[in-house]
């Protein structure tokens, strides 16, 4: 099994399996390592060609970016309390999405598999069908030849909502110029395994004695914060728990993608930084800087290109939409401008989930002592730095 060619180390892969798609002679497979993200490897180099289309294609070797740069940014909610209520933040994907349907295109994005064991993209044709969108996924989607796909969509506009590096993979593949294309990309922390996702789905279904027929890990049960965990199921059972300390948060935060943490799609690498028509995210400082705040959440909206203020339009149909300053993006949405660090416990938590399960794992003290350290240390960092802010407005 042959990798050398296509990734040197495993920070080195972003797992869009662009270059199993490319490859003339159908020689890439994409296979999962043992947390649980696929990587791509060659079963033998007979065949091979030479052509290097899988690295030329490669996202994390070269970016289609153009003249892709921030031109502003905005915040707000849709007009619909239940468009909000039931989206990661302030609807603004789902706003978007359904008044690019109406307007005969369609919506590429990420939805759970039938079982709740994994995550994959999907094409949207219908608004029914943007319902399987709702609610972040955060595990890494399979693709599932979504990229020839799309290509042979003829005659219809494409929107395609899905992480920095994987809107990246697409104008690889695609190219840069092709006007029914439309992006969005998610401000991005980095996406766990689908291992973490089939572990927890399972020990809910064993619980429960049912197959899931509703999961979210977004859920909003009387506002925007905190996050809970919910999920029903076929026989009338409920579950519900606070994502903040659950297994899975855990799993989040500790097992991303080794690539993740050397992430390049984010604003400010001159190189590679955005990519997308329009990114999305949530807008954390939103109680104090905007006036229209709805406490089921806010959607945090940066235009990107002259795409990007067509889809922000399409938003001001059904949502509230208002300019944000620059300062205020940057200074509370620390994942859209830099990669989020890995945590000193990753392998102390991968070696317990692998050998013990995910229970043992998010519970264990090898795991939790530096994650009160590190959280110690940024309380007093952020302590500094708001003292350091009061002293020089004085």
């Amino acid at each position: 099994m042959l990798t050398s060619g296509l990734y040197q180390s495993k920070n080195q892969c972003c797992g869009c399996e662009l270059c199993s798609c490319v490859c003339p002679k159908n020689l890439i497979r994409m296979q999962p390592d043992d947390e649980g993200f696929l990587y791509p490897y060659i079963e033998t180099d007979e065949g091979c060609i030479h052509c290097n289309k899988c690295i030329k294609i490669c996202p994390m070797k070269s970016s289609n970016r153009n003249d892709i740069v921030l031109k502003a940014s905005f915040g707000g909610q849709t007009r619909d309390i239940d468009g909000t209520r039931y989206s990661s933040s302030g609807g603004y994907a789902t706003a978007i999405s359904k008044q690019f349907i109406l307007e005969k295109g369609v919506v590429v994005g990420v939805r759970y598999s039938s079982d709740f064991s994994k995550s994959e993209y999907a094409i949207a044709e219908t608004i029914e069908e943007l319902e399987q969108f709702r609610t972040s996924k955060y595990i890494q989607a399979e693709k599932g030849g979504i990229y020839q796909t799309i290509r042979n969509i003829k005659r219809k506009k494409i929107l395609f909502i899905g992480l920095p590096c994987e809107v990246s993979a697409l104008y690889n593949y695609w190219g840069r110029n092709t006007d029914n294309l439309y992006s969005i990309s998610l401000v991005c922390h980095g996406p766990t395994t689908p291992k973490v996702q089939n572990l927890f789905a399972s020990k809910l279904k064993e619980n429960n004695n049912s197959q899931i027929k509703y999961f979210s890990v977004r859920y909003k049960e009387s506002g925007w914060k905190p996050y809970y965990i919910y999920a029903d199921f076929e026989n009338g059972k409920h579950h519900q728990e606070l994502f903040k300390g659950s297994s899975y948060e855990i799993a989040f935060q500790y097992l991303k993608r080794p690539s993740c943490s050397s992430c390049r799609y984010k604003l400010g690498d001159q190189e590679f930084g955005l990519v997308s028509d329009l990114t999305l995210g949530d807008f954390h400082a939103v109680e104090k800087n905007m006036l229209q705040y709805s406490p089921w959440g806010v959607s945090q909206a940066s235009v990107q290109s002259e795409k990007g203020e067509y889809l922000i339009d399409l938003a001001r149909r059904l949502c509230n939409v208002e300019f944000i300053p620059e300062k205020y993006i940057t200074k509370y949405n620390y994942a859209f401008h830099h990669p989020v660090a890995q945590k000193t416990g990753r392998e102390s938590f991968k070696r317990i989930l692998l050998r013990e399960g995910l229970d043992c794992a998010a519970k264990s003290l090898l795991v939790q002592i530096p994650t009160c350290y590190i959280n110690a240390k940024r309380r007093i960092i952020s302590f500094l730095y708001n003292v350091k802010s009061y002293l020089i407005s004085k």
